[in-house]
């Protein structure tokens, strides 16, 4: 029957079921006090569902209404038993809210999602924390992890942060120098389109100086200006887009490595590879910009040289 005549009574039915009964109501009860009541049976119900699935054994005939865990660390095998008889006033002794129910059903989730590759490791972290957690009790029994939902759920989570850190290190510095190697391939790429473009360069002084040979009126001198003007602009122009496309890509890897700010472990090893390969993109970059300077101030002196020498001859044609 749902409906009992006090709490103890509806404890005393409830307690040893495998799962929470789908209603329960306590007659005369007001429904703050029912409420409170709900989410300590909620709460105790999720905590004992997650210890099954965790616990290595759930006792013997000697051994009743326990979950058995066992622990081997340095050579040493410990073993904990976490009762979850309680009476029923131990029960209202305890004070939670709502926090500490999503808290248990989080832990809940994680235990209970065995579909992905990380389920093993996510309940192996669990039992270790449940371990930390009770280390220093003799009475271990459910109502104390009730009491400390959340803290047991905080332990977890710091712990499952650096359990997973210590296996994605190596993948970071991988990618870390993967990034690396593409920006500086990217920076190599554009200077060389560039170096390529730089041979535009002595082809227009032997150009121009082939044209003015011949050149006699006022129209040939402004055509070879115009030519000279456009071919100019456009290497000195191509070369100031370069560069700011350099200073992009420093800016992107600084982007590209902010996503490694939250790991847990190994952060001096990801910090000292991060700044290593930041030291290689800048100096590769501060050279390839550096080039492309001189090849601007190469092009403005051919200007500059090719321009004087149409004045020149422009004022002893005329």
């Amino acid at each position: 029957m749902p409906f009992f005549a006090n709490t103890e009574d509806m404890w005393h039915a409830v307690r040893t079921r495998s799962k929470k009964p789908e209603y329960l109501h306590i007659i005369g009860m007001g429904e703050d006090q029912q409420a409170s009541v709900s989410r300590l049976i909620d709460l105790y119900f999720l905590l004992r569902d997650t210890l099954k699935t965790l616990c290595h054994s759930e006792g013997d005939d000697g051994q009743t209404h326990k979950y058995i865990f066992f622990s081997s660390k340095e050579s040493l095998l410990t073993k904990l038993e976490i009762s979850y008889l309680m009476t029923c006033d131990e029960l209202l002794a305890i004070h939670i809210g709502e926090k500490d129910l999503k808290d248990a059903q989080k832990m809940h989730t994680a235990v209970m999602a065995d579909e992905d590759v990380h389920c093993e490791e996510r309940r192996h972290v669990m039992r270790e924390t449940l371990t930390e957690l009770l280390k220093d009790e003799k009475d271990c029994n459910l109502r104390l992890i009730m009491q400390s939902a959340s803290k047991f759920y905080k332990k977890y989570n710091e712990r499952y942060k650096v359990y997973v850190s210590k296996f994605s290190v190596n993948k970071i510095l991988t990618e870390i120098e993967s990034d690396c190697v593409s920006f500086l391939g990217k920076v190599q790429d554009a200077i060389m389109a560039q170096q390529t473009k730089a041979f535009a360069v002595p082809g227009g002084i032997v150009a121009a100086g082939a044209i003015l040979k011949p050149a006699t009126t006022t129209w040939d001198y402004l055509v070879i200006l115009v030519g000279l003007i456009i071919s100019t602009w456009m290497i000195v122009s191509l070369n100031n887009n370069v560069i700011r496309h350099i200073n992009l890509l420093a800016d992107e890897f600084d982007r590209s490595t902010r996503k490694y700010d939250d790991i847990v472990v190994g952060v001096d090893e990801i910090h000292e590879k991060i700044e290593a390969s930041r030291v290689k993109l800048s100096s590769s970059s501060e050279s390839a910009k550096s080039k492309l300077r001189i090849l601007t101030r190469v092009c403005w002196l051919v200007f500059i040289l090719v321009s004087l020498i149409m004045l020149k001859r422009f004022l002893e044609t005329s």
